[in-house]
């Protein structure tokens, strides 16, 4: 959920202290249980005072049921739901209510969902233990909507879908997802035979070597700007 200040050394503190189980235990936290976490853990670089650091973090928890769905959705952890498809799944299904609710067809029509994806989704939430963190959520206030996706844009991409993996000098996982569609292509998270290229940059992980099976043809940083004339 993004939550500025929550780092791996206080969340270990606070589920050590059985304060923690799920992201939905993140919203029942009070001052006094950030305040023990922040205490107890190693603060040798720690510049503010541990009740600065609690205040600063109980805001940003704040702030962080602001997000939007498809924020949420990513951080329910799904098996092969990344930060993509968890977009385009929020166009698709305006609520986490719909999501919930969506069959394994239904799924399979939002673009990158294939078949083993949408088995993971039903089943995760068929799980009583993701149950309750849901109503656990929702009980706190954390249950955003999605926005309804516009028109997608024409351009020099129209027509083609895009994977990307790996790190890029001059893209964010974020910035380089809207790039394409600005310029009328799409972006999913998985590789098929409908996926008309892969751009890769630095360290690309198992993507690469799908694309490479199936014969995706493989693209880097430079050569998508000069399909976009740049």
């Amino acid at each position: 959920m993004d939550i500025t200040g929550l780092g791996i050394k206080i969340v270990e503190k606070l589920i050590e202290n059985g304060l923690v189980k799920d992201v939905a235990d993140i919203y029942t936290l009070k001052r006094e249980d950030i305040l023990e976490a922040v205490t107890k853990k190693d603060r040798k670089t720690e510049a503010a005072p541990p009740g600065k650091i609690a205040d600063n973090l109980l805001t940003a928890i704040e702030i962080s049921r602001r997000q939007p769905l498809d924020r949420l959705i990513t951080a329910l952890g799904i098996h092969g739901v990344g930060e993509i498809s968890a977009a385009d799944l929020s166009h698709h299904f305006p609520s986490l209510d719909l999501f919930a609710a969506a069959s394994g067809d239904q799924l399979q029509m939002v673009d990158g969902v294939g078949p083993n994806i949408a088995e993971g989704i039903v089943d995760w939430f068929s799980h009583a233990h993701n149950q309750k963190i849901l109503a656990k959520l929702k009980a706190a206030g954390v249950w955003p909507e999605g926005v309804k996706q516009a028109s997608p844009l024409t351009g020099p991409l129209s027509g083609m879908t895009f994977v990307v993996t790996g790190m890029l000098a001059g893209f964010s996982r974020e910035s380089v997802k809207k790039f394409i569609e600005q310029h009328g292509g799409k972006v999913t998270d998985a590789v098929s035979r409908n996926t008309s290229y892969l751009v890769m940059g630095e360290a690309p992980g198992s993507k690469f070597d799908k694309a490479k099976v199936l014969g995706v043809k493989i693209i880097d940083e430079e050569e998508l700007r000069k399909f976009c004339g740049e």
